[in-house]
């Protein structure tokens, strides 16, 4: 073969060769290659692994720059030799420092995300030491949005709903505690010290209100009362609630009267029989749990006798 044949072979070669070479160089912009493996180190720096309100969101991150950084291998170290004022081993060493970092930190949030709602609890217990009621109130409601079976921040929050004395909301919590939550030992203790306050504590309140002749706020703690004690396990429950529904109810209806007997001695018939009325429909919606007070049964039998004077019929 004469050189010219060589040659002839060669050059061929040589174009494929530089031009495959020249266009791989050409897919990476060196000033950028050199700000990517930084930019990444930076916002590394920023992943908090701590605050539970960006654990989940912190985790998407640390995945997103794991994909930034194979990105970077899969594209620019095959090329950094066309970079001249890049170290193609110092980078690559910098590459799988800031990798290991970020697989160190995907591990630790992975498990954090997992407790996301143990440390929102944890800082309400924090917040309930120093008695700050509201912010425990509101880091409790963020265990139970991550998980609602949270048996401590249960508990806790139905100490919390007892004290500002939403009896209502108070009791679904613990119907919700008894019902699905998994109890250990030690909840099913406090959950029974529990219960004893909170049965002692309305039906005192509610005993006291009867007393004084505030019926109608006594009858609402009794009617709770009354749900405590059918939905829940509960050995504190007697009699005592049904009987506290019916004085209050007693009351109530003894209050229609009294205004309308009032009415009546002041030559007021309208009103008279209006509040007449009103006790009659509420004694026929709580038959069972209404007592006629017997100082009333000859005014009612009287007013009765009468209505026809006044065109007033029921």
């Amino acid at each position: 073969m004469s050189r010219i044949q060589s040659i002839c072979l060669i050059i061929p070669f040589l174009l494929l060769t530089l031009c495959h070479t020249t266009g791989s160089g050409q897919n990476i912009r060196c000033d950028e290659a050199a700000n990517i493996l930084p930019k990444i180190d930076e916002r590394a720096q920023k992943i908090d692994t701590q605050d539970p309100e960006v654990i989940t969101l912190h985790y998407l991150f640390v995945l997103d720059l794991l994909d930034s950084i194979q990105k970077f291998r899969d594209d620019y170290l095959p090329n950094l030799h066309f970079c001249k004022e890049i170290d193609y081993y110092p980078t690559l060493h910098y590459c799988n420092i800031l990798e290991k970092q970020l697989l160190d930190l995907k591990d630790t949030l992975d498990i954090q995300r997992r407790r996301v709602d143990t440390i929102f609890y944890e800082k309400a217990e924090f917040e309930l030491h120093m008695t700050d009621t509201l912010l425990a109130d509101y880091y409790l409601d963020r265990a139970l949005q991550f998980n609602r079976l949270n048996t401590d921040a249960l508990i806790q929050k139905s100490i919390i709903l007892f004290n500002w004395k939403q009896y209502d909301e108070c009791l679904k919590t613990v119907h919700l505690l008894y019902n699905e939550a998994p109890l250990k030992r030690e909840h099913e203790m406090a959950l029974a010290d529990f219960t004893m306050v909170f049965y002692d504590k309305l039906y005192t309140t509610a005993d006291s209100l009867v007393k004084i002749q505030h019926e109608s706020e006594a009858l609402t703690l009794f009617l709770t009362l009354e749900s405590f004690c059918h939905d829940l396990p509960t050995a504190y429950c007697n009699d005592d609630y049904y009987h506290g529904i019916i004085r209050s109810r007693t009351g109530v209806y003894k209050s229609y009267l009294t205004i309308a007997k009032v009415a009546w001695e002041r030559k007021n018939p309208q009103i008279a029989y209006k509040f007449l009325d009103y006790a009659r429909e509420y004694r026929q919606n709580n038959e069972d749990e209404i007592l006629i007070p017997e100082e009333f049964v000859k005014f009612i039998e009287e007013m009765n006798a009468q209505r026809y004077k006044y065109n007033l019929n029921p």
